[in-house]
């Protein structure tokens, strides 16, 4: 596994001012409990959602839950029609969907929805291994600086989570995700787990 070292971030607002172009502010909306409530929950919004987080178990698995965070450039609810997605695994057991919407930018390239969809896959592969990761590719970070601020929504969006369930995405997510690339050893990833209400 790539090597990075977790900083904590007391410097990280004087690092904002340094940023490049991939500052990506990430409002999510969940939990869902099912496919169709998020369905109808994604054709009542006016703005596009691009990334998504899953969270279940396998049919057979006894206790290990699984995640799995994807991207698409269609309706998220579309995505899951296709034949061969990951939801189809742990539909039966499925615990939650979130939905991203990268907030900040008003049309997203695919290449920028990806590299999101690869700074979280790869925090989450190294918070909670591989093995509890249905992502077969995206588990290494970027070769570039990448900042995420990622915002918990409740789907009636105006109300921010405040308490989330520990085996939650939106709980094991940091709210704050600032990575340096540095090339071989010296990459770095500063991040807060949970910004606090002043």
């Amino acid at each position: 596994m790539q090597s990075v070292r977790v900083i904590t971030i007391p410097q990280f607002y004087n690092q904002i001012t340094c940023m490049e172009k991939n500052v990506f502010l990430v409002k999510w909306y969940g939990p869902f409990a099912s496919r169709e409530k998020e369905r109808l929950w994604e054709k009542e919004q006016s703005f596009n959602c691009s990334l998504y987080l899953l969270h279940g178990k396998l049919k057979y698995a006894k206790s290990r839950e699984h995640y799995y965070c994807g991207e698409s450039t269609r309706s998220i609810y579309k995505r899951f029609s296709d034949s061969n997605h990951h939801i189809k695994e742990l539909e039966e057991r499925l615990n939650s969907i979130y939905v991203g919407s990268i907030s900040n930018v008003s049309h997203p390239t695919r290449a920028q929805i990806m590299l999101v969809e690869k700074i979280v896959t790869a925090y989450l592969s190294e918070e909670i291994g591989e093995g509890s990761m249905l992502n077969a590719t995206n588990t290494y970070y970027p070769n570039r600086n990448v900042y995420v601020i990622n915002e918990w929504w409740k789907p009636d969006g105006k109300t921010l989570w405040e308490r989330m369930p520990n085996n939650a995405p939106s709980h094991i997510v940091p709210d704050v995700l600032a990575y340096h690339f540095k090339g071989g050893d010296e990459n770095e990833l500063y991040g807060c787990k949970k910004l606090k209400r002043f």
